[in-house]
């Protein structure tokens, strides 16, 4: 009996529908699981709401990061834009110059940048230009001597549950950007530097100045004024321009807005694709790193004044000697060096360069009825200068430290010469652009650049870090120094093709190039043109070829951190 009784107990005990004790652990579980899910949401919640600060904060500093960088490239330009409110190279923060173009932009995206409090919401902005950035190529010093910026934002954001652990009701978020200044490779349009010049680029006389192949953009204007281009009569057609051949664009810092449609001439045709860009970014000086070739200037001065002919550097070759053209006359020959009087044509005779640096203490006159043609060393003989048979990526490169080009009058109208084919403008020996309408053999005056690797010039001093190119891009044709305010002038009615680049820049964006679309004949100009201004003129026509590989430095904004 008692065996039995103690055994009905014990069962009792471990009923759970009669246990007055059952389900409290239950209960205790429930209420584990449900604080651990309230907290599991108030990190969430935090969390979240950091993230989605952080988010905002990195926004931000990328808008005022690329907003200070745009301002540094107008800066590079020659611009002075009111709208920056910093200084490249001096640290900053909003709380001291709020007006800045770095805190707009931040503020616009919802910082303001007054400056941190402890002890509620609060954000500040702030900048600093670091020396370098990893993996990013800087534009030369001559550009700019702080192309890199960087924008930090940094914001207290609210928390609750995160305060109930370590006490702190404000977590510090932080969201940086470095961006700035690079240079990179690429396709180059034609630049008029002057950065505030009215009429910076003046077309007249009626003639077309058309531009073929080249990038999208092929024609950029950085002056802020809002007559920038002055149109009087004429059109820029570029219907046969961009990667595509069907349209390239105008762009314009200031103005016209609008393409000057009531320009007697139609003004401008852009194709299907291309536009005009008013209100666009500026493009720093592509060649500003360039230096000059200081080791030719170290050479023996060649003699020579003005009407006589050069001694020692110049002779009379036969009909055919390094490629001399006249059959019926002699050709007087230059070789490379230094000439501290310049170089002075006249009357009829033909002039031939050999290929190489000629530096130049004043002008290349090409006046006259006579005719400046490349040399092609001792091909198809050799001249008393010559000794080395020519390559079809042999050119030159005038270096004006005082002096500049003028050719005008007559210059290249003795069409008795023998022609130069057209192919020899190329470093691949191909045909250029159809676009161009060039003639399969040219008269006139023909002169191109050296082929180089990174389409600047080469010498055997080293006074560049380029090399000769294989086949590489034609280079600087003509580099007139930047101390140097000399106003050259491509004018008269004779033919002109030019292959290579014209660059014309001095400090105070005072050169100005004239071209002048002769009545009778074609301009043709297979590079660039780099100019502080440039004035079109004639009936003409002038053509300009640009080059559609990524051959030349550009200065440009970049996102770079």
């Amino acid at each position: 009996m008692m065996h039995c009784c103690g055994t009905s107990l014990s069962r009792a005990r471990l009923d759970p529908v009669n246990n007055p004790e059952s389900g409290q652990v239950i209960v205790s579980l429930l209420l584990m699981l449900a604080l651990f899910l309230i907290a599991m949401m108030g990190f969430a919640v935090d969390l979240t709401n950091l993230w989605f600060h952080r988010q905002a904060a990195q926004s931000a500093a990328d808008a005022a990061c690329q907003a200070g960088a745009m301002d540094m490239s107008a800066i590079a330009a020659g611009l002075v834009p009111t709208s920056a409110g910093f200084t490249p190279g001096m640290s900053g923060d909003c709380a001291a110059d709020p007006a800045a173009s770095i805190c707009f932009y931040a503020n616009v995206n919802g910082y303001s940048g007054a400056g941190l409090n402890p002890g509620a919401s609060s954000n500040s902005v702030a900048w600093n230009f670091p020396s370098a950035v990893p993996g990013t190529t800087a534009p030369p010093a001559s550009v700019s001597s702080y192309p890199f910026l960087n924008v930090q934002v940094t914001e207290n954001v609210k928390t609750h549950f995160l305060f109930s652990l370590h006490g702190m009701g404000y977590q510090k978020v932080v969201a940086s950007c470095t961006c700035g200044l690079v240079q990179e490779r690429a396709a180059a349009p034609m630049i008029v530097l002057a950065p505030t010049q009215s009429g910076s680029f003046t077309y007249t006389g009626g003639g077309n100045f058309n531009i073929v192949g080249g990038p999208q953009r092929s024609l950029q204007v950085n002056s802020s004024s809002s007559t920038a281009v002055n149109c009087v009569s004429g059109v820029i057609n570029t219907s046969q321009g961009g990667p595509q051949g069907t349209g390239s664009d105008v762009a314009v810092v200031g103005g016209p807005v609008q393409a000057p449609s009531t320009c007697s001439g139609g003004g401008f045709n852009g194709g299907t694709t291309g536009q005009w860009d008013s209100g666009a970014s500026p493009i720093p000086d592509p060649y500003a790193g360039v230096g000059p070739p200081s080791s030719v200037q170290a050479l023996e001065p060649i003699g020579g004044t003005a009407g006589t002919s050069v001694l020692k550097a110049s002779s009379m070759s036969s009909a055919g000697q390094d490629g001399c053209p006249d059959i019926t006359n002699n050709c007087i020959e230059f070789a490379p060096g230094y000439y501290p009087n310049g170089i002075s044509t006249s009357g009829s005779l033909t002039y031939i360069f050999l290929p190489g640096i000629y530096y130049m203490g004043g002008a290349l006159d090409g006046g006259g009825s006579s005719t400046l043609r490349m040399a092609t060393p001792c091909n198809p003989s050799c001249s008393p200068l010559s000794s080395r048979t020519g390559q079809q990526t042999d050119g030159l490169m005038f270096y004006f430290y005082a002096g500049t080009i003028k050719i005008s009058g007559s210059s290249g109208t003795n069409t008795a010469l023998i022609p130069v084919p057209s192919t020899a403008l190329t470093c691949d020996g191909s045909t250029p652009n159809a676009g161009l309408n060039m003639p399969s053999t040219l008269n006139g005056n023909v002169l191109f650049a050296q082929c180089a690797t990174n389409g600047t010039y080469w010498d055997a001093g080293g006074d560049t870090s380029d090399s000769r190119g294989n086949p590489g891009s034609r280079g600087i044709l003509i580099y007139q120094d930047h101390a140097n305010a000399s106003n050259p002038v491509f004018t008269g009615s004779g033919a002109l093709s030019f292959s290579g680049a014209l660059y014309f820049h001095s400090t105070d964006y005072s050169d100005s190039l004239t071209i002048n679309g002769g009545s009778s004949t074609g301009t043709f100009i297979l590079g660039q043109i780099i100019a502080d201004q440039v004035s079109l003129t004639g009936s003409g026509a002038i053509n300009l070829a640009l080059n559609p590989k990524p051959s030349t430095y550009l200065v440009k904004v970049g996102m770079l951190q």
